[in-house]
């Protein structure tokens, strides 16, 4: 499968968190605890099936799964919470702020030069935010959406270096591996939090939580970590506006959120700065 279709494709699944995250009722951290439990399983077991499990050459990569870990932690827990409490709409624009993030890091920590379609797209992507925020007040932090948006943000910050590192760790190989130290570390991390909670797991969050750990956190992890071998970094983030396009749609059928039209305009200058990453990838499809 072509390598920006797998992007898409992971970013479509993905997509669905926010109708998930609301129909769960669960902590964040519960959250994560599960879904990272049920793909720490499920992927190792894919990869066998596939002949491509290994845990080799891992000793002299350490650090970077260790930090990769933390920021998918981070990346996961922010936007979890964002998604609880803000709008859908908030939460995924504030959140794919991750492009300028990327592209700002991207020389320094992985010596990948500044493409011409990002210096393009970036000035949209942020004149975008700035209209979401003015549209819920400025910055004002007695604003009953700023925690959500200001979460969302953060976890926007953990998402750009969750992508440079999975690049990094893509390049050298170590995709598989870096899907599944993920997804150990997160779950050993979080297992206190969310066995120390009170919660109640009824059989719709059961149900859920069984297809955010295979769809959510096994394909789509697989599929969006094997393009990174070869999609850039900052096309990769650019591209994850798909995303918001198609999280906005669900949240207006399943729980009538209908977005002001500022906070649309602002989505919108965003999503379109992705273009200016198609057309100039669209002759370099592999």
């Amino acid at each position: 499968m072509n390598s920006y279709l797998k992007i898409v494709l992971s970013m479509l699944i993905w997509s669905t968190w926010g109708v998930m995250i609301r129909w769960m009722e669960l902590p964040p951290v519960v959250i994560l605890f599960y879904i990272s439990l049920i793909a720490g399983v499920s992927v190792p077991l894919v990869l066998n099936i596939r002949g491509e499990f290994s845990l080799s050459g891992i000793a002299g990569t350490w650090p970077y799964f260790a930090v990769l870990a933390a920021a998918s932690i981070a990346n996961n827990i922010t936007y979890f919470y964002a998604l609880g409490h803000t709008t859908v709409s908030n939460a995924v624009f504030t959140h794919y702020t991750a492009p300028i993030f990327v592209a700002v890091l991207a020389p320094l920590l992985i010596n990948e030069p500044i493409h011409r379609s990002t210096i393009l797209s970036l000035p949209l992507a942020v004149g975008g935010m700035a209209l979401i925020i003015y549209a819920n007040g400025g910055l004002n932090f007695g604003s009953e959406h700023m925690p959500g948006i200001l979460a969302g943000t953060a976890s926007g910050v953990a998402y750009a270096f969750l992508i440079l590192l999975s690049r990094k760790l893509s390049r050298m190989l170590m995709h598989h591996k870096a899907v599944i130290f993920i997804l150990w570390i997160t779950t050993i991390a979080t297992a206190p939090f969310a066995l120390g909670s009170n919660y109640l797991l009824t059989p719709l969050a059961i149900g859920l939580l069984l297809v955010g750990g295979l769809l959510h956190s096994t394909i789509a992890p697989l599929l969006y970590y094997s393009a990174l071998r070869k999609v850039i970094a900052q096309h990769a983030a650019i591209l994850g506006y798909i995303e918001p396009l198609a999280a906005i749609p669900l949240a207006f059928v399943f729980f009538s959120e209908t977005p002001p039209l500022l906070i649309l305009a602002g989505g919108l200058l965003i999503v379109f700065s992705g273009y200016f990453v198609i057309r100039s990838a669209s002759g370099k499809l592999d």
